[in-house]
């Protein structure tokens, strides 16, 4: 507990998006600042995200194309 009072929080201000993605399932047609949030938590997880949810619906899933 000692060491985890110690830790800092490190916070990372990304842009958002206006435009509604829901029912989107390709991942080239998510808004540019959309795939920077993605691959930015890819790169802080270091684990590739293959699934993005777009909306409520089963069919509103894009399985994301793998890069690396």
């Amino acid at each position: 507990m000692e060491e985890l009072a110690t830790l800092k929080t490190e916070y990372i201000v990304l842009p958002g998006w206006e435009s509604d993605i829901t029912g989107i399932t390709d991942y080239e047609k998510l808004p540019k600042n959309c795939k920077v949030y993605i691959e930015t938590v890819e790169e802080l997880i270091n684990i590739p995200i293959t699934w993005v949810g777009t909306g409520p619906d089963r069919s509103h899933t894009i399985m994301k194309p793998i890069t690396k």
